[in-house]
Protein backbone atom coordinates (compact mmCIF):
# COMPACT_ATOMS: atom_id res chain seq x y z
CA UNK A 1 0.00 0.00 0.00
CA UNK A 2 2.16 2.48 -1.37
CA UNK A 3 1.14 6.49 -1.40
CA UNK A 4 2.92 9.32 -1.81
CA UNK A 5 2.85 12.25 0.89
CA UNK A 6 0.58 14.47 -1.63
CA UNK A 7 -1.46 11.54 -3.01
CA UNK A 8 -5.45 12.03 -3.05
CA UNK A 9 -7.04 9.07 -4.80
CA UNK A 10 -10.99 7.47 -5.21
CA UNK A 11 -11.41 4.08 -4.81
CA UNK A 12 -13.51 1.46 -3.44
CA UNK A 13 -12.24 -0.72 -0.41
CA UNK A 14 -13.44 -3.24 1.19
CA UNK A 15 -14.98 -2.11 3.91
CA UNK A 16 -13.49 -4.58 6.54
CA UNK A 17 -10.02 -2.91 5.74
CA UNK A 18 -11.06 0.45 7.19
CA UNK A 19 -11.04 1.31 10.54
CA UNK A 20 -12.67 4.45 12.53
CA UNK A 21 -10.26 6.95 14.19
CA UNK A 22 -9.71 6.29 18.12
CA UNK A 23 -9.63 9.93 18.02
CA UNK A 24 -13.41 10.53 16.60
CA UNK A 25 -15.38 12.85 18.86
CA UNK A 26 -18.42 11.23 18.31
CA UNK A 27 -19.12 8.10 20.49
CA UNK A 28 -22.96 7.94 19.89
CA UNK A 29 -24.62 6.96 16.69
CA UNK A 30 -27.77 6.82 16.55
CA UNK A 31 -29.04 3.37 15.26
CA UNK A 32 -32.42 4.82 13.62
CA UNK A 33 -30.18 7.71 11.75
CA UNK A 34 -27.98 4.88 10.49
CA UNK A 35 -30.89 2.86 9.83
CA UNK A 36 -31.95 6.16 7.60
CA UNK A 37 -28.97 6.55 5.77
CA UNK A 38 -28.49 2.89 4.59
CA UNK A 39 -31.89 3.00 3.21
CA UNK A 40 -31.02 6.41 1.45
CA UNK A 41 -28.01 3.99 -0.02
CA UNK A 42 -30.12 1.50 -1.05
CA UNK A 43 -32.44 3.43 -2.93
CA UNK A 44 -29.91 5.81 -4.91
CA UNK A 45 -26.17 4.38 -4.09
CA UNK A 46 -23.62 6.17 -2.09
CA UNK A 47 -23.60 10.08 -3.18
CA UNK A 48 -20.41 11.15 -1.50
CA UNK A 49 -17.38 8.72 -0.62
CA UNK A 50 -15.62 8.91 2.85
CA UNK A 51 -12.15 10.07 3.61
CA UNK A 52 -9.37 7.57 4.98
CA UNK A 53 -5.51 7.86 5.39
CA UNK A 54 -3.47 4.98 5.04
CA UNK A 55 -2.77 3.34 8.13
CA UNK A 56 -0.15 0.29 8.37
CA UNK A 57 -1.83 -2.95 5.94
CA UNK A 58 -5.67 -1.19 6.62
CA UNK A 59 -7.01 2.69 6.37
CA UNK A 60 -8.23 4.68 9.14
CA UNK A 61 -11.45 6.67 8.31
CA UNK A 62 -10.60 10.87 8.98
CA UNK A 63 -14.40 11.58 7.81
CA UNK A 64 -17.38 9.80 7.26
CA UNK A 65 -17.89 7.12 9.94
CA UNK A 66 -21.58 7.62 9.72
CA UNK A 67 -21.70 6.33 6.30
CA UNK A 68 -19.07 3.21 6.92
CA UNK A 69 -21.73 2.20 9.59
CA UNK A 70 -24.51 2.35 7.56
CA UNK A 71 -23.17 0.76 4.89
CA UNK A 72 -22.13 -1.90 7.10
CA UNK A 73 -26.00 -2.71 7.40
CA UNK A 74 -27.07 -3.25 3.92
CA UNK A 75 -26.71 -6.69 3.08
CA UNK A 76 -24.70 -8.20 0.45
CA UNK A 77 -22.29 -4.58 0.59
CA UNK A 78 -18.62 -5.02 0.44
CA UNK A 79 -16.90 -2.23 -0.45
CA UNK A 80 -17.52 1.64 0.46
CA UNK A 81 -16.31 4.62 -2.34
CA UNK A 82 -13.54 6.30 -0.22
CA UNK A 83 -11.10 9.19 -0.98
CA UNK A 84 -7.53 7.98 0.09
CA UNK A 85 -5.60 11.24 1.40
CA UNK A 86 -2.06 10.71 2.33
CA UNK A 87 -0.83 14.07 3.69
CA UNK A 88 -3.07 13.80 6.66
CA UNK A 89 -1.26 13.60 10.04
CA UNK A 90 -2.94 13.13 13.31
CA UNK A 91 -4.19 16.56 14.40
CA UNK A 92 -5.28 17.42 11.02
CA UNK A 93 -7.29 14.08 10.66
CA UNK A 94 -9.08 14.90 14.19
CA UNK A 95 -9.35 18.59 13.29
CA UNK A 96 -11.51 17.08 9.92
CA UNK A 97 -13.16 14.42 11.94
CA UNK A 98 -14.79 17.26 13.99
CA UNK A 99 -15.32 19.66 11.17
CA UNK A 100 -17.83 16.95 10.22
CA UNK A 101 -19.92 16.18 13.28
CA UNK A 102 -20.07 19.84 14.70
CA UNK A 103 -23.27 21.00 14.73
CA UNK A 104 -25.25 17.94 13.64
CA UNK A 105 -27.96 16.67 15.67
CA UNK A 106 -26.63 13.30 17.46
CA UNK A 107 -23.78 14.69 18.08
CA UNK A 108 -24.33 14.96 22.18
CA UNK A 109 -22.92 18.37 24.05
CA UNK A 110 -20.31 16.32 25.94
CA UNK A 111 -18.63 15.08 22.91
CA UNK A 112 -18.93 18.54 21.25
CA UNK A 113 -17.19 19.23 24.76
CA UNK A 114 -14.82 16.89 24.46
CA UNK A 115 -13.45 17.69 20.96
CA UNK A 116 -13.32 21.44 21.22
CA UNK A 117 -10.76 20.23 24.77
CA UNK A 118 -8.44 17.65 22.67
CA UNK A 119 -7.95 21.09 20.29
CA UNK A 120 -6.70 22.91 23.40
CA UNK A 121 -4.66 19.94 23.91
CA UNK A 122 -3.51 20.59 20.44
CA UNK A 123 -2.44 23.80 21.11
CA UNK A 124 -5.44 25.46 19.75
CA UNK A 125 -6.78 28.57 21.85
CA UNK A 126 -10.56 29.20 22.37
CA UNK A 127 -10.74 32.01 19.47
CA UNK A 128 -8.77 29.83 17.27
CA UNK A 129 -11.41 27.17 17.35
CA UNK A 130 -14.58 29.31 17.45
CA UNK A 131 -13.30 30.87 14.04
CA UNK A 132 -12.59 27.16 12.94
CA UNK A 133 -16.01 26.20 13.33
CA UNK A 134 -18.41 29.08 12.87
CA UNK A 135 -18.39 29.32 16.71
CA UNK A 136 -18.21 32.74 19.38
CA UNK A 137 -14.95 32.24 21.79
CA UNK A 138 -17.73 32.56 24.62
CA UNK A 139 -19.06 29.56 22.68
CA UNK A 140 -16.33 27.50 22.75
CA UNK A 141 -15.74 28.24 26.33
CA UNK A 142 -19.15 27.38 27.70
CA UNK A 143 -19.25 24.28 25.92
CA UNK A 144 -15.74 22.86 27.74
CA UNK A 145 -17.17 24.11 30.77
CA UNK A 146 -19.38 21.09 30.35
CA UNK A 147 -16.07 18.87 31.48
CA UNK A 148 -16.74 20.14 34.99
CA UNK A 149 -19.47 18.04 35.37
CA UNK A 150 -19.13 14.93 37.31
CA UNK A 151 -19.29 12.02 35.97
CA UNK A 152 -23.13 10.95 36.80
CA UNK A 153 -24.37 14.34 35.87
CA UNK A 154 -22.40 14.59 32.20
CA UNK A 155 -24.05 11.06 31.17
CA UNK A 156 -27.61 13.03 31.75
CA UNK A 157 -26.20 15.46 29.66
CA UNK A 158 -25.04 13.24 26.62
CA UNK A 159 -28.54 11.28 27.25
CA UNK A 160 -30.58 14.90 26.60
CA UNK A 161 -32.25 14.19 29.74
CA UNK A 162 -30.37 17.68 30.80
CA UNK A 163 -30.60 20.76 29.05
CA UNK A 164 -27.65 23.01 27.46
CA UNK A 165 -28.02 26.08 29.85
CA UNK A 166 -29.23 24.30 32.77
CA UNK A 167 -25.94 21.89 32.26
CA UNK A 168 -23.78 25.18 32.01
CA UNK A 169 -25.18 26.57 35.44
CA UNK A 170 -24.59 23.41 37.37
CA UNK A 171 -20.76 23.20 35.35
CA UNK A 172 -20.10 26.06 37.62
CA UNK A 173 -21.27 24.06 40.58
CA UNK A 174 -19.24 22.62 43.37
CA UNK A 175 -20.00 18.30 42.65
CA UNK A 176 -21.67 18.73 45.90
CA UNK A 177 -24.18 21.45 44.39
CA UNK A 178 -24.43 19.90 41.12
CA UNK A 179 -25.76 16.72 42.88
CA UNK A 180 -28.10 18.73 44.91
CA UNK A 181 -29.76 20.87 41.98
CA UNK A 182 -29.95 18.16 39.73
CA UNK A 183 -31.85 15.68 42.28
CA UNK A 184 -34.31 18.60 42.04
CA UNK A 185 -34.36 19.06 38.82
CA UNK A 186 -35.04 15.08 38.04
CA UNK A 187 -37.84 15.50 40.73
CA UNK A 188 -39.55 17.86 38.63
CA UNK A 189 -39.11 20.60 41.53
CA UNK A 190 -38.89 23.23 38.67
CA UNK A 191 -41.74 24.52 36.81
CA UNK A 192 -39.30 25.57 33.57
CA UNK A 193 -35.74 25.56 32.48
CA UNK A 194 -35.15 28.96 33.66
CA UNK A 195 -36.16 28.15 37.09
CA UNK A 196 -34.18 25.18 36.97
CA UNK A 197 -31.27 27.75 35.84
CA UNK A 198 -31.75 30.37 37.68
CA UNK A 199 -31.45 27.97 40.79
CA UNK A 200 -28.55 27.12 40.01
CA UNK A 201 -27.48 30.69 39.67
CA UNK A 202 -28.82 31.39 43.04
CA UNK A 203 -26.44 28.43 44.30
CA UNK A 204 -23.36 29.73 42.79
CA UNK A 205 -23.91 32.89 44.53
CA UNK A 206 -24.49 31.34 48.15
CA UNK A 207 -21.11 29.41 47.33
CA UNK A 208 -19.60 32.65 46.30
CA UNK A 209 -21.54 34.50 49.12
CA UNK A 210 -22.56 36.77 46.73
CA UNK A 211 -26.15 38.99 46.78
CA UNK A 212 -27.48 37.15 50.23
CA UNK A 213 -29.15 38.15 52.98
CA UNK A 214 -26.89 40.25 55.21
CA UNK A 215 -26.39 38.08 58.47
CA UNK A 216 -25.47 41.65 60.62
CA UNK A 217 -27.25 41.67 63.89
CA UNK A 218 -30.49 44.18 63.26
CA UNK A 219 -31.35 46.77 65.97
CA UNK A 220 -34.85 47.14 67.51
CA UNK A 221 -35.46 49.97 65.14
CA UNK A 222 -34.35 48.49 62.22
CA UNK A 223 -36.30 45.44 63.00
CA UNK A 224 -39.85 47.40 63.00
CA UNK A 225 -38.45 48.91 59.76
CA UNK A 226 -38.26 45.48 58.36
CA UNK A 227 -41.38 44.34 59.24
CA UNK A 228 -43.31 47.32 58.41
CA UNK A 229 -41.46 46.99 54.71
CA UNK A 230 -42.77 43.30 54.62
CA UNK A 231 -46.49 44.80 55.60
CA UNK A 232 -46.56 47.12 52.85
CA UNK A 233 -44.67 44.83 50.35
CA UNK A 234 -47.80 42.28 51.14
CA UNK A 235 -50.28 44.66 50.60
CA UNK A 236 -48.71 45.69 47.29
CA UNK A 237 -48.79 42.38 45.72
CA UNK A 238 -52.79 42.41 47.29
CA UNK A 239 -53.08 44.99 44.82
CA UNK A 240 -51.59 43.58 42.04
CA UNK A 241 -53.51 40.32 42.55
CA UNK A 242 -56.89 42.61 42.17
CA UNK A 243 -54.98 44.51 39.62
CA UNK A 244 -54.73 40.93 37.97
CA UNK A 245 -58.58 39.87 38.55
CA UNK A 246 -59.34 42.94 36.12
CA UNK A 247 -56.58 42.52 33.20
CA UNK A 248 -58.14 38.59 32.98
CA UNK A 249 -61.55 40.50 32.81
CA UNK A 250 -60.29 42.41 29.99
CA UNK A 251 -58.61 39.77 28.14
CA UNK A 252 -62.34 37.70 28.37
CA UNK A 253 -63.40 40.34 25.68
CA UNK A 254 -63.15 40.35 22.18
CA UNK A 255 -61.60 43.22 20.32
CA UNK A 256 -64.48 44.58 19.31
CA UNK A 257 -65.72 44.51 22.83
CA UNK A 258 -63.01 46.54 24.10
CA UNK A 259 -63.08 49.23 21.14
CA UNK A 260 -67.02 49.56 22.12
CA UNK A 261 -65.99 50.08 25.21
CA UNK A 262 -62.97 51.86 25.18
CA UNK A 263 -64.60 54.17 22.04
CA UNK A 264 -61.84 56.93 21.49
CA UNK A 265 -59.29 55.98 24.24
CA UNK A 266 -58.33 52.61 23.21
CA UNK A 267 -54.73 54.09 22.91
CA UNK A 268 -54.27 55.29 26.00
CA UNK A 269 -55.46 52.34 27.68
CA UNK A 270 -53.51 50.17 25.52
CA UNK A 271 -50.31 52.20 26.07
CA UNK A 272 -51.57 51.84 30.35
CA UNK A 273 -51.84 47.96 29.99
CA UNK A 274 -48.72 47.95 28.01
CA UNK A 275 -46.75 49.56 31.35
CA UNK A 276 -48.30 46.91 33.25
CA UNK A 277 -47.29 44.03 31.30
CA UNK A 278 -43.94 45.30 30.94
CA UNK A 279 -43.53 46.17 34.88
CA UNK A 280 -44.92 42.71 35.47
CA UNK A 281 -42.26 40.84 33.33
CA UNK A 282 -39.41 42.52 35.04
CA UNK A 283 -41.04 41.81 38.55
CA UNK A 284 -41.55 38.34 37.37
CA UNK A 285 -38.17 37.92 36.79
CA UNK A 286 -36.83 39.46 39.49
CA UNK A 287 -38.95 37.45 41.93
CA UNK A 288 -37.95 34.12 40.36
CA UNK A 289 -34.33 34.85 41.28
CA UNK A 290 -35.51 36.22 44.50
CA UNK A 291 -37.20 32.53 44.89
CA UNK A 292 -34.35 30.45 43.78
CA UNK A 293 -32.15 32.45 45.85
CA UNK A 294 -34.61 31.82 49.07
CA UNK A 295 -34.82 28.66 48.40
CA UNK A 296 -30.62 27.96 47.65
CA UNK A 297 -30.09 29.44 50.84
CA UNK A 298 -32.44 27.02 52.91
CA UNK A 299 -29.66 24.61 51.67
CA UNK A 300 -26.85 23.17 53.56
CA UNK A 301 -24.36 24.57 50.78
CA UNK A 302 -20.58 24.87 51.01
CA UNK A 303 -17.92 25.57 48.47
CA UNK A 304 -15.45 23.52 49.72
CA UNK A 305 -17.98 20.25 49.89
CA UNK A 306 -17.51 16.97 47.77
CA UNK A 307 -19.64 14.64 46.72
CA UNK A 308 -20.09 12.72 49.58
CA UNK A 309 -19.64 8.73 49.41
CA UNK A 310 -22.34 5.89 50.39
CA UNK A 311 -22.03 5.22 54.07
CA UNK A 312 -23.06 2.04 55.73
CA UNK A 313 -26.61 2.22 57.29
CA UNK A 314 -26.57 3.24 60.98
CA UNK A 315 -26.61 0.24 63.39
CA UNK A 316 -29.62 -0.98 65.21
CA UNK A 317 -29.93 -1.13 68.60
CA UNK A 318 -29.31 -5.09 69.17
CA UNK A 319 -26.56 -5.14 66.62
CA UNK A 320 -24.64 -2.21 69.15
CA UNK A 321 -25.39 -4.77 72.14
CA UNK A 322 -24.25 -7.74 70.28
CA UNK A 323 -21.24 -5.19 69.81
CA UNK A 324 -20.76 -4.59 73.19
CA UNK A 325 -21.47 -8.12 74.43
CA UNK A 326 -18.45 -9.56 71.93
CA UNK A 327 -16.11 -6.54 73.57
CA UNK A 328 -17.27 -7.42 77.01
CA UNK A 329 -16.14 -11.22 76.56
CA UNK A 330 -12.94 -10.30 74.01
CA UNK A 331 -11.60 -7.97 77.53
CA UNK A 332 -12.64 -10.65 79.91
CA UNK A 333 -10.10 -13.25 78.04
CA UNK A 334 -7.67 -10.98 77.80
CA UNK A 335 -8.02 -10.26 81.61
Amino acid sequence: MNFDSDTTQVMDIPLDEIEPSPDQPRKFFDEAKLEELAAQFRSVGQLQPVVVRPAGDKFQLVMGERRWRAMQMIEGAVTIEAKVVSCVDDEKSFVMGISENIGRADMTLMEEAQAYADLVGFGYGSQGIAEMFGKTADYVRWRMDLLNLTTDIAELVAEGKIKPDFAWHLSRLTPANQKAAVTRYMKGDFKSETDASTFAQAMRMKEKQEGFFSDKELSEKEKEEKAKARSQAKTKVDHVERAGALLQELASKTPSELAELFEGEVGKHLEAVERVRKAAAESVKKLRKAKAMSEAKQLDVRPELKVEEETEPEPTEAELAEAAEELAESVGEAA
